[in-house]
Order: structure tokens, then C-alpha cells, then sequence
């Protein structure tokens, strides 16, 4: 469970009243330390921009919480998962959402039904292609794909 700045930094002012400075050296320690080595982010960045809306990108939130998850090879191909979404889709994707949710450049949201992340971004591609900026990129996308087969 991730903690954010501000809970630990509450944490630490109340804890403070009841223990010495130099406990509580030792204490900001041992609360720091985890939190910062376990702590993921929950936004995928997009790796490319597209300037032609208010949104350079589109934002792809999932309930799926592991971002090594979007580590899985797109079908047979060497791109992962995130690579596809994030620079081929221009698609941040946000992590430990309260739904699957794709949130287009002109801000129109979608409701995505798919549970698992290979069906997830089939089910994005799928939605993408079907915009009208998003055929170009799924057509280029097809394209590389039918180069690298």
C-alpha cells in the first residue's frame, strides 16, 4: 500500500508530540525508507504528445494496480503492452483506478469493460481505432506490426 507525502507527513507532526527529537530521528527513518522503496507510480506517462487538442494525450485509468503487468509482449510481437498504449496511442495510463476508463484528447470518456490488461488493450486498440485521429495511428500501428512479422 502506497502512502502519499501528505499522510506520512501527518503521521509524523502527530507521532511528534509523543515521542523525543531524537526518537523521532530514528522513527522518520524507518517510516521513510519503506515508503519511498515500495511506493509505484500510478501514471504511466504517454511518449508522445499530439498537439492538435487541448489534451496532447489520451488517458487510459484501469483498476489494474501492477505496471509490470503492461510489461507482457503485444501478442507476437517484441512491444510491450505500455509501449503500445503510451507511444503508438499517445495514452498515458493511469494506474489503481476506480474503473476501466479511457478518457479521449477531446475529454469524451469511455467506459471500458475488460478486466484483465491483454483484453484491456485489445478492447483500447479496438476503441482507438475506431477515433478519428486514432484510425490513422492504428493504421500506422498495423503497418509496423505487418513490417516486424
Amino acid at each position: 500500500m502506497a502512502f502519499h507525502f501528505s499522510q506520512v507527513l501527518l503521521l509524523i507532526i502527530l507521532l511528534n508530540r509523543f515521542y523525543t527529537f531524537v526518537d523521532m530521528k530514528k522513527l522518520l527513518v524507518l517510516l521513510f525508507i519503506p515508503a519511498v522503496c515500495f511506493t509505484q507510480e500510478n501514471e504511466l506517462p504517454a511518449l508522445r504528445l499530439n498537439n492538435n487538442f487541448s489534451k496532447p494525450n489520451r488517458v487510459l485509468k484501469t483498476t489494474i494496480s501492477d505496471k509490470s503487468l503492461f510489461q507482457k509482449n503485444y501478442n507476437n510481437t517484441d512491444l510491450t503492452l505500455a509501449h503500445v498504449i503510451r507511444y503508438h496511442f499517445y495514452t498515458s495510463i493511469e494506474l489503481n483506478a476506480d474503473e476501466n476508463q479511457l478518457i479521449s484528447m477531446d475529454g469524451t470518456k469511455f467506459s471500458l469493460s475488460s478486466k484483465n490488461v491483454v483484453d484491456l488493450t485489445d478492447e483500447f486498440i479496438s476503441l482507438v481505432s475506431s477515433m478519428y485521429f486514432g484510425k490513422e495511428e492504428f493504421d500506422e500501428f498495423k503497418d509496423l506490426i505487418k513490417l516486424v512479422d
